[in-house]
C-alpha cells in the first residue's frame, strides 16, 4: 500500500519539521542523553529521545490499528518522527515555561508539567487525540474531515492551539540546527 507523505510548496518561510525524522535530527545525541524531570520518567521514558519516540511508537500503532483510516494510505514514517518531536517540545514547553517571556499571554495556556504526566506514557484515550491533531495538520485524508462531539471539539482546540505553538518552535529549533 502507498504512503502518505505531505508535500507542501516551499514558502519564504521553510517548514523543516515536515522532512524531519530522528535520522536527521543534529541533536539527537543531546536527546538521548537528557533525562527527562523526574515525576515524567517512568520504566522505559527516561530520556528526551525516549519520549520523543514512544509518541512516534504509540502514533505508529494507533494508526495502523484505528478504522479511522482503514482504505486510506498509512504514513510515512517520518510523520510519526515529527509527532514525537512535536511532543518532546510541548514537554519543554511546559517544563520551561516559567522562564519565558509572555507578552501576548500564549504561555498562560500551557498547564504545569505536573498537569501533564501522561506526555511521558501515551497510551490513553485522550493521548490519541494528539495522533490526531497531528494527522489533520498534516492532511492525512482519514482525519481531514473528523466527527468531534462538543466536549471533544473544546479539547481538541485547546490542545491543538498547544501543539501548533510546540510545532513552530520545534520547527524555529530545526532552522537553527541548520544555521
Amino acid at each position: 500500500m502507498e504512503e502518505y507523505r505531505l508535500q507542501i510548496d516551499k514558502t519564504a518561510k521553510p517548514l523543516l519539521i515536515i522532512d524531519y525524522t530522528f535520522g536527521g535530527d543534529r541533536s539527537l545525541e543531546q536527546m538521548k542523553s537528557t533525562h527527562l524531570p523526574t515525576p515524567l520518567q517512568n520504566a522505559k521514558v527516561k530520556t528526551e529521545f525516549d519520549l520523543a519516540y514512544a509518541w512516534s511508537e504509540f502514533a505508529r500503532k494507533y494508526l495502523e490499528s484505528t478504522k479511522e483510516i482503514a482504505g486510506t494510505p498509512l504514513c510515512w514514517s517520518g510523520h510519526y518522527d515529527q509527532l514525537g518531536r512535536v511532543m518532546l517540545e510541548m514537554m519543554r514547553l511546559s517544563r520551561d515555561k516559567h522562564g519565558m517571556v509572555d507578552k501576548e499571554g500564549v504561555y498562560e495556556m500551557i498547564p504545569n508539567l505536573e498537569e501533564i504526566p501522561f506526555v511521558s506514557k501515551p497510551s490513553t484515550l485522550e493521548d490519541k487525540m494528539f495522533c490526531r491533531i497531528w494527522l489533520s495538520l498534516i492532511r492525512h485524508p482519514a482525519f481531514i474531515e473528523m466527527e468531534l462531539d462538543e466536549d471533544e471539539l473544546t479539547a481538541f482546540n485547546y490542545w491543538q492551539g498547544l501543539f501548533t505553538v510546540a510545532l513552530g518552535k520545534t520547527n524555529s529549533e530545526l532552522l537553527n540546527q541548520v544555521a
